[in-house]
């Protein structure tokens, strides 16, 4: 996570991400100092991503999927 720049982006299927083994659970602090938790993807190109609402994130707990 170290020197990324993370942003909030809405899912088009979020159910998708439920069993896509690139996907994590996470929470973050969105800049208006609101937390939220949500998927982390670690796949940089996911055709599942809306642009159209992006959020800057202050910070990050990602959790590991339990297998």
């Amino acid at each position: 996570m170290h020197k990324r720049h993370l942003k909030v982006v809405k899912l088009i299927e979020p159910e998708m991400c439920n069993n896509c083994r690139f996907s994590q659970t996470a929470v973050v602090e969105l800049e208006n100092g609101t937390s939220e938790t949500v998927v982390h993807c670690r796949r940089l190109d996911c055709d599942n991503w809306d642009y159209s609402s992006v959020e800057e994130v202050k910070k990050v707990d990602i959790h590991s999927k339990e297998k």
